[in-house]
């Protein structure tokens, strides 16, 4: 590696040390660049996670998986189903998840609504996600979760790449104990990021072109 190069990350992974103050590095995983940090949460006991992962990809694949309800739980971590309950316009949709939880702790379920947007200048694409309690009630079998914000972020960058963000803060509720609930906020970003490298190399996202999304990396 030259010396301009290696300058170059150092400046970077500088900076993103800057910007990630008041978080703690929890797994890394060098080979597949993934890295999980965690944060205290205000008013809470359990921490808020943030997923990041560089991968060799377009945004119209990340774009195209993640708006494939049908293969979430392929790649999600312990996602047992994902189902859309209403897709809104090109931008926005309701859709249902039911999450797996270690036994005996029961499943969990949420409602949650997403919105894409896409910086016209930078091409970083950005969905916010926050769970909706009022579109129907929760089951007798699962707990609802009612407490949860995130979002998924995907930066093209100008040697290729794409850095994508997977940050989240939510409240299980039903009596899990902080400590699991804390455990899994490490495995949840982790495993889903790993599945989300390998599911993105695979057709039909290697080749879809979503229109409403602009490709920086195929001009499209």
């Amino acid at each position: 590696m030259c010396l301009a190069v290696r300058l170059l990350v150092m400046m970077s992974l500088m900076m993103a040390q800057v910007c990630l103050a008041g978080w703690e590095l929890a797994k890394e995983d060098d080979k597949r660049q993934i890295r999980v940090f965690t944060r205290e949460a205000e008013q809470s006991d359990l921490r808020e996670f943030r997923g990041e992962m560089r991968l060799q990809t377009t945004l119209s694949a990340l774009v195209a998986l993640i708006e494939d309800n049908k293969s979430g739980p392929e790649w999600i971590h312990h996602c047992r189903a994902l189902e859309v309950i209403e897709q809104i316009s090109e931008h926005e949709r309701l859709f249902y998840m039911v999450t797996e939880a270690p036994w005996p702790v029961k499943d969990r379920d949420s409602v949650v609504y997403s919105v894409l947007s896409q910086d016209e200048v930078s091409g970083t694409v950005h969905i916010d996600m926050q769970v909706r309690n009022d579109v129907f009630p929760a089951s007798d079998d699962l707990v609802r979760i009612k407490d949860m914000k995130g979002f998924w972020e995907f930066r093209p960058e100008d040697d290729g790449w794409v850095t994508v963000i997977y940050q989240v803060h939510a409240d299980p509720a039903g009596g899990i104990p902080a400590w699991l609930a804390n455990s899994m906020v490490v495995d949840s970003p982790y495993y889903t990021l790993k599945n989300m490298r390998k599911m993105v190399a695979k057709e039909p996202y290697l080749s879809s072109r979503p229109s409403h999304i602009h490709d920086i990396a195929t001009g499209q």
